[in-house]
């Protein structure tokens, strides 16, 4: 064997392991970098409509105009406004491969909490669904752990207001 054949060889070898360790670390950086990608921003990339499935294995189509911490602010299929709770999602179908970019500093602060005062100072009619239904009013008081469902006028004799935890909302939707 000539000495260059041998030379070229090793110098073939040494460029396919270096190319082998490159794909090995870019494979690694991707691993690190997908790591750190929420959903929300993902959900929030995707361009058109998503389909929810909830925790009391309901769906909901809608396409996301929002989202923060706790929360996913969506435009339903009949064009109503939905704020689904972040834990009540059980997953999302469509999430598109690529996300948005990180919530700034401000918007990262916008939690289900806030979300739901500034629906309750608005004084608008909601429902609320729960697993074990829906409720209808308007949003009184929003505590640190719980809203109170005021109910409508006219609801009838023995309507009390209803205080729901968070943890059993799963979305409030516009009432008609």
């Amino acid at each position: 064997m000539r000495w260059d054949d041998l030379f070229d060889d090793l110098a073939g070898q040494a460029e396919h392991e270096q190319r082998q360790d490159l794909a090995a670390e870019v494979a690694d950086r991707t691993r690190r970098e997908q790591a750190t990608v929420a959903l929300a921003d993902r959900v929030r990339a995707a361009g058109g409509p998503l389909t929810w499935s909830l925790r009391d294995g309901s769906t909901l189509v809608g396409r996301v105009l929002g989202a923060g911490p706790g929360w996913f602010l969506l435009a339903a299929d009949r064009g109503e406004q939905v704020l689904l709770a972040a834990d009540a999602v059980d997953g999302v179908r469509g999430v598109p491969g690529w996300s948005a970019p990180p919530l700034s500093a401000v918007a990262a602060r916008r939690t289900f909490l806030m979300a739901l005062r500034a629906l309750g100072d608005a004084g608008e009619r909601v429902r609320v669904r729960t697993v074990t239904g829906t409720h209808t009013g308007r949003l009184g008081r929003v505590g640190a752990d719980h809203l109170d469902l005021v109910p409508a006028p006219g609801a009838g004799p023995g309507a009390e207001v209803l205080s729901v935890p968070f943890g059993a909302v799963l979305a409030v939707q516009e009432a008609p």
